[in-house]
């Protein structure tokens, strides 16, 4: 399916929403956050999920030309499959943290590595074929850089580094 721009990136907030809705039947609050200072360079709490929407709209972008220059090659999957693994960022922190009691910081550190590197692979595969489309992804290793310097605050804050 190549599909317009516009299909492109409705598939990426379709991916983003779909998988967040069904987070509060499974118990998961996203405003669960308990009363703390926040970190000198974190953004506030609005920020954070206006930056997600940028961001699948690159990686809605990437698919598009990816699949515009290269169509049946395939590498639109890495961009799918990181744009899932971004989106269940809530079910492998707080859910986990939920079922094992460990804090949800272990798990969102252990996630942000993975997804920095997934978005590295992608944009690597995906660049091989469209420079563009590839460069678009990199913007998702960044903001991740980012959050984990957050959560590294956080958990230097908490004792736990």
């Amino acid at each position: 399916m190549n599909g317009s721009l516009l299909v492109n990136i409705v598939l990426m907030y379709a991916i983003l929403i779909g998988i967040n809705i069904p987070a509060s039947f499974f118990g998961i609050d996203f405003n669960e956050e308990e009363a703390r200072q926040r970190l000198w360079f974190e953004p506030p709490g609005y920020v954070i999920p206006l930056a997600w929407f940028v961001l699948f709209t690159l990686l809605g972008t990437a698919r598009y030309l990816l699949l515009k220059a290269h169509p049946g090659t395939g590498a639109d999957w890495l961009i799918l499959i990181l744009a899932v693994v971004c989106a269940s960022y809530a079910y492998y922190t707080i859910g986990l943290a939920r079922l094992t009691g460990v804090s949800a910081l272990w798990f969102g550190l252990i996630g942000n590595l993975v997804v920095i590197g997934l978005a590295l692979v992608a944009a690597y595969g995906v660049g091989a074929l469209n420079a563009r489309a590839g460069l678009l992804i990199l913007p998702v290793a960044l903001w991740t850089t980012y959050a984990t310097a957050i959560v590294l605050g956080e958990m230097r804050v908490q004792g736990l580094v």
